[in-house]
């Protein structure tokens, strides 16, 4: 018994250092109040500061969010970017994932005319350390809700910070694309894979000689 306790305990210690923990502060953008279906511009929030046209924070207005009830849409006044320092450590592998969406259709209000965004006024890119990649154009979005897209990554980190940067292409008109739901967490190394096997293993062989010898 006192081994299997030790096992268990091992695998819970092995389990637990490998957790996914998302390293992106308020990756979904909730700290922010932009009040009950409105929504407000803030030159940063938790986490994240704006490197232009400041961080419009909707909540569930013109779509509904991925996540919570916050989104950001990146074209405020104008084509908007934000920045976040992540933490990292030289050479690990990070998966980096968000959901992304075309702006919904606006109804009339009459202030902002009403009707569907082109594609041409969408458009997100996305950096982390190096390099800007150019997220995949989304058709356009006919509906009056986002339609969200999952993007997924992997980058290895070459710095004990590395800068996470969305920014909005496109048209500057302030109808773009909206973001959501932003994690990046570690990526297991192989060694640390085959513990974690072991571990389950081990748990796996004192349970069939407890079965036996019951």
């Amino acid at each position: 018994m006192l081994k299997k306790i030790l096992a268990v305990a091992a695998l819970c210690s092995v389990s637990s250092a490998f957790a996914a923990t998302n390293i992106v502060v308020d990756g979904s953008f909730e700290s922010a109040s932009a009040g009950s279906l409105g929504f407000a511009t803030y030159p940063s929030i938790a986490g994240w500061t704006s490197t232009g046209g400041g961080i419009e924070v909707r909540d569930n207005v013109v779509g509904t969010a991925e996540d919570g009830v916050n989104f950001v849409e990146l074209d405020s006044t104008q084509n908007s970017s934000m920045s976040q320092t992540l933490t990292t450590v030289v050479g690990q592998t990070y998966a980096l994932s968000f959901y992304y969406s075309n702006r919904a259709v606006s109804p009339y209000n009459g202030q902002l005319p009403g009707g569907v965004v082109p594609v041409s006024s969408d458009g997100l890119s996305v950096s982390y350390g190096e390099g800007v990649v150019t997220v995949g154009v989304l058709p356009t979005n006919s509906t009056h809700d986002n339609v969200w897209t999952l993007y997924t990554t992997e980058f290895t980190a070459t710095s004990t910070s590395t800068v996470l940067t969305f920014a909005a292409l496109g048209t500057s008109d302030s109808f773009g694309t909206s973001l959501d739901n932003v994690n990046v967490t570690a990526v297991p190394e192989p060694a640390q894979l085959a513990m974690m096997g072991a571990g389950l293993l081990v748990v796996a062989g004192l349970a069939r000689r407890r079965n036996r010898q019951g």
